[in-house]
């Protein structure tokens, strides 16, 4: 999905303020924080105030240069506060497991913040051989071509993930502990990476990824909290609705795939999660010249082939996770979607030397 940069899709009162705070905080003069973005102070008083990326850009942009510091990203992302977020924010509070809340912010960030939406909802975790949950958060943020921009978004959105896992995983569970492998050599001074909520860092890794025993994933706790998550869960979905200019109909359903995808999902259970008739979605999809079955396809690629790279989960495994009927069916649409084998496919990642992988 390509973004105009100068339209107005980022709501000011979510995450722009909330970057104005904190840099600020960390003490950038506010009136050389908004140069070149036509913003200013009285505009945060006002009621849906929407912003363009570019002007969300340049506020990044300056604020990263007036407060230039080793882990600055860390920092930010340490101090940002859940209000900014909108509704979806505080389903820290009171969300079930830290699987609820994952799905949660995936399908209901773009209400806070469109232009990480698309790339934070991609199905991007996996199963490792200890039973853990790994998440790869080396998200493309579309920046690549400014170091200091792609790093302070790498060091923000580490630094928000572990707050979330820390804060929604079961840690009643006998294996509590959240891992974090990053892919830089070891800096001189790690001062900056103590503030993170987790039980170990490593360096130098192949990959930047967070993980934690399924169990601290899966397992609910706070069972008190239920009604005030489904409460939260409405409003979230009032929000999105009323976005509904911002983003298509396809992009809604497809991000709802992408956040509650189970191998059994089919168009009878999203459009009664999306509380449409089954008749009504498609319709809407026609309208867009989509349809929900190449939505589902894409999605079941997009996680079989993302398993098949960076997982050691066998053929058959990772078809029954993605939707397919069988190893060889997965075997098939690989082949026709990628252009390659799935032993091609494993073997860019280096992992198409194990028996039991093709």
């Amino acid at each position: 999905m390509d973004l105009d940069p100068n339209s107005g899709l980022v709501p000011l009162h979510r995450h722009p303020l909330g970057f104005i705070e904190a840099f600020c905080h960390l003490g950038a003069p506010l009136e050389r924080l908004l140069e070149g973005t036509g913003l200013s102070a009285p505009m945060f008083e006002m009621q849906e105030v929407m912003i363009s990326y570019r002007q969300f850009q340049r506020l990044l942009y300056n604020g990263i240069h007036l407060c230039q510091r080793p882990g600055l990203g860390l920092a930010v992302g340490m101090h940002f506060d859940w209000s900014y977020w909108g509704p979806v924010g505080y389903v820290v509070h009171c969300s079930p497991s830290l699987k609820h809340a994952g799905e949660a912010f995936r399908r209901y960030l773009v209400t806070a913040q469109p232009l990480f939406a698309e790339h934070a909802a991609q199905p991007n975790a996996y199963l490792d051989a200890d039973g853990r949950i790994v998440e790869p958060i080396d998200y493309m943020t579309g920046s690549d071509d400014d170091p200091l921009m792609r790093d302070f978004i790498r060091e923000w959105r580490l630094a928000i993930t572990l707050r979330i896992w820390d804060q929604c995983g079961n840690k009643s569970v006998a294996d509590p502990s959240l891992h974090v492998r990053l892919g830089f050599p070891e800096p001189a001074d790690r001062r900056p990476y103590e503030i993170l909520p987790c039980d170990s860092l490593t360096f130098g890794c192949q990959e930047y990824a967070i993980s934690a025993h399924m169990d601290y994933v899966f397992q609910r706790f706070r069972p008190f909290r239920k009604r005030a998550f489904e409460k939260l869960i409405r409003e979230c979905e009032r929000e999105l609705t009323h976005r509904v200019e911002a983003v298509t109909f396809t992009e809604r359903v497809f991000w709802h795939v992408r956040a509650y995808f189970r191998p059994d999902l089919d168009l009878n259970a999203v459009a009664r999660q999306m509380r449409l008739t089954p008749r009504s979605l498609t319709r809407r999809l026609a309208c867009e010249s989509a349809s929900f079955r190449k939505i589902l396809y894409e999605v079941r690629m997009e996680i079989a082939s993302h398993q098949l790279r960076h997982s050691s989960l066998d053929v058959d495994e990772v078809a029954a996770l993605a939707g397919f009927s069988c190893g060889s069916s997965l075997r098939r649409a690989v082949k026709g979607w990628a252009g390659m084998t799935v032993s091609e496919m494993r073997n860019q990642e280096g992992l198409g030397s194990g028996g039991n992988l093709t």
